[in-house]
């Protein structure tokens, strides 16, 4: 299996460990359907643009891949401190951080490789994941990805490239939606605002991105202009 582990050390002494499995068919966790919360279910919040159907989906494949980590950090401050070590095959990340970090993470993760017919779109990223990634990092492998995929359609000759990168604005378009839905759902799913905040990154990194994918690449040209 290609796992990567995230081990939580909380100031009180609690410790949590999650595993995710990056090419996983099922969810995060061994939850039984009888027993997911309503807010998995596929009805609930359910985005405008989803191509699912309640007959053969019956919970939202991104509610249940996170259920588990919701209702762990349901109570949780997002100021609370916690001692982060992340286990990859390639190497490990330590960091002290506050837990709507910490949270944010490991949901980006985990939503990346879930079956979620939109966010699954960002599953290349998890192969490289870079833990507690800031935004330019995550701008600069988001379209280092795009247009490296971009490049491989032109040497296979399996359709037009898109070297503007409008396909990459359009699919940040749809993440931002479903963002914004995940954090409805999760408003009934946590009773303190870690959770709550971390996806509220994630909608904050969209939105972001959405005002112009060049106005972000600006930032970086001092530095990538200086090699190749």
């Amino acid at each position: 299996m290609n796992t990567i582990s995230y081990h939580f050390k909380l100031a009180d002494g609690r410790t949590y460990t999650f595993v995710v499995d990056i090419d996983r068919s099922g969810a995060v966790s061994a939850t039984t359907q009888e027993s997911l919360p309503f807010w998995t279910k596929l009805s609930y919040q359910k985005c405008s643009d989803c191509p699912l159907t309640s007959d053969n989906h019956p919970h939202c494949p991104a509610a249940v891949d996170i259920q588990g980590v919701v209702e762990t950090f349901s109570d949780i401050l997002s100021i609370d401190r916690v001692d982060m070590t992340v286990e990859t095959a390639q190497r490990s990340y330590q960091k002290n951080c506050d837990m709507q970090d910490a949270i944010r993470s490991l949901l980006g993760l985990i939503l990346a490789t879930s079956r979620c017919p939109s966010l699954s779109r960002l599953k290349p990223l998890a192969h490289y994941h870079l833990p507690f990634a800031t935004m330019e990092e995550t701008i600069h492998r988001v379209v280092g990805t795009y247009l490296l995929k971009q490049r491989l359609l032109c040497l296979e000759n399996r359709g037009q490239p898109d070297w503007q990168l409008d396909g990459l604005t359009e699919m940040y378009q749809e993440l931002e939606a479903v963002n914004a839905q995940l954090m409805l759902r999760l408003r009934e799913a946590s009773r303190k605002d870690a959770n709550l905040n971390a996806i509220y990154i994630f909608v904050a990194l969209t939105s972001v991105v959405n005002l112009g994918i060049d106005n972000m690449l600006e930032r970086t040209n001092a530095i990538v202009s200086d090699g190749f």
